[in-house]
């Protein structure tokens, strides 16, 4: 049914005459008689008496509070279709050892993907905490082995990051022993630092510390200028610096985007979406994320 013929039946209930409910729907009359007849016959039943003052049939009397209430409904699910979707609020975690550019597009794609962002930066240890309490929806973590609610997003693996000028640089690929007498810049936040720590120390190497820092920007920065090697996830390299795999170490950690168990589908849905959509490292020798 043309929605149209139903507005041409009001007009003519309202006007009382052909004529002037073509005026009022801003159609010509045969237009309108022709519409009118055609949605008699859909209907099967006379609707108006056309002898003198056009008036209601018993069937268009009957007909007459459907046909408002149809464009009503239609009226409303315009609105519906056109009205922005509902914003969602989301709390979120994120590690600090992760690249800054790729995590705040993924915060602005949030935003823009209707979501009230709230985001926090912690330890993987507070943050799992916190969703484990559900004051957090999800979070950018390392996932772990046993988790069951997590997607896996890029793999990142640790590597020795050395200025580009270095001798070593060339390489891809060294061992403890060619680092013996390096300095290091550490970052002790390092989930990873005790293990490298300690394997180090079992090779009987336990090389200066130049620089120990909270911050990984200061301690990329650091590598770059020279000031010593760091142990140190790819996606954190920066221009200026080499990478190479150690031999007697080859960990990696797998970050994805880790949800409490207290997060609905709908905004599960959404933000794993949004997650997935965006350009996460891809390190060189590493394959993509199945």
């Amino acid at each position: 049914m043309n929605l149209a013929f139903v507005r041409y039946f009001l007009a003519v209930a309202e006007a009382g005459a052909f004529t002037a409910a073509a005026a009022r729907v801003h159609v010509t009359q045969p237009t309108l008689s022709t519409g009118i007849a055609r949605l008699e016959e859909l209907l099967g039943a006379r609707l108006f008496e056309r002898q003198g003052r056009v008036r209601l049939t018993e069937a268009g009397e009957r007909f007459l509070p459907r046909a408002r209430s149809m464009l009503a409904e239609w009226a409303a699910a315009e609105s519906d279709a056109r009205r922005p979707p509902q914003r969602l609020a989301a709390r979120l975690g994120i590690i600090p050892s992760l690249p800054a550019r790729p995590v705040a597009a993924w915060l602005a794609s949030c935003e823009a993907g209707g979501f009230d962002v709230e985001a926090v930066q912690a330890t993987p240890e507070v943050l799992r905490e916190r969703l484990r309490r559900g004051r957090l929806d999800a979070a950018l973590l390392p996932v772990a082995a046993g988790d069951i609610r997590a997607v896996t997003l890029f793999r990142d693996p640790f590597r020795i990051a050395l200025a580009e000028g270095h001798k070593l640089a060339a390489k891809r690929r060294c061992a403890i022993a060619d680092l013996a007498r390096e300095p290091f810049v550490t970052r002790p936040h390092c989930p990873e630092h005790e293990t490298a720590r300690r394997t180090f120390a079992a090779h009987g190497a336990r090389p200066r510390v130049a620089l120990r820092t909270m911050d990984d920007e200061a301690a990329i920065a650091a590598v770059a200028a020279g000031v010593g090697a760091c142990f140190v996830p790819a996606s954190l390299a920066r221009p200026g610096c080499a990478l190479l795999s150690l031999r007697e170490l080859p960990a990696e950690r797998r970050i994805g985007l880790v949800w409490s168990e207290r997060l609905e589908s709908t905004r599960l849905e959404r933000l794993r979406r949004l997650a997935q959509q965006v350009s996460w490292p891809r390190t060189v020798g590493v394959s993509p994320v199945p």
